[in-house]
C-alpha cells in the first residue's frame, strides 16, 4: 500500500476530497520504532502526530514520587501525541513501542501549516485529535481513581 492509500485509510479522511488526502500525504511518512524505543519523549518538543498502524504503543507519565506510570496502551487505529497542536509544543508524556510497531508520521508543522489553509482538513484532524484527549483525560482520571482510592476499595 502506498503512503497516499494508508493516508486515505485514516478515520479522518473520511468525506475528505482526493486533493485534502494529498495535502495529508504530504505531511505524513511511514515509520517504524522497535520494542522499547520511545516516540514521544516527556517535556521534548513536540514535532510529530502519529497514528498507529500496527503493533502497540504505551502512554506513560512520570508521578513526583511514585515514578513511571503507564497510563494506557493504545494499538492500531489509534492515535498518539497530540502536544504538536498547541504552543508550547512539548511533550506532555512519554510513548514508548511495546512491541514492533508501525506508523504513519505527521510532521507537525506542516500538518498545522495545512491545516490552517484548507479548514476542511483542519476540521477533520481535530476530530481525531478531540477523540484523542478526550480517551486519554478518561484514562487519566482512572488512574488517579486507582492510586488514590481509599485502602480496601470502600469509599
Amino acid at each position: 500500500m502506498t503512503l497516499r492509500e494508508l493516508v486515505e485509510h485514516q478515520r479522518f479522511c473520511e468525506g475528505l476530497a482526493p486533493q485534502q488526502c494529498d495535502g495529508l500525504a504530504g505531511c505524513a511518512s511511514e515509520k517504524t520504532f522497535a520494542p522499547g524505543a520511545y516516540l514521544l519523549r516527556q517535556h521534548a518538543p513536540a514535532d510529530a502526530f502519529y497514528l498507529v498502524l500496527d503493533g502497540q504503543v504505551e502512554i506513560k507519565l512520570a508521578l513526583p514520587g511514585q515514578g513511571i506510570v503507564t497510563l494506557e496502551t493504545v494499538g492500531p487505529d489509534e492515535a498518539v501525541g497530540w502536544s504538536w497542536f498547541q504552543p508550547p509544543y512539548r511533550c506532555q508524556f512519554d510513548a514508548r513501542a511495546v512491541t514492533p510497531t508501525r506508523v504513519l508520521a505527521f510532521d507537525a508543522a506542516r500538518l498545522r501549516d495545512l491545516m490552517e489553509r484548507d479548514p476542511a482538513v483542519g476540521y477533520a484532524v481535530l476530530k481525531t485529535l478531540v477523540a484523542t484527549l478526550s480517551e486519554r483525560v478518561q484514562s487519566c482520571r482512572l488512574q488517579v481513581l486507582d492510586v488514590y482510592a481509599p485502602p480496601g476499595g470502600a469509599p
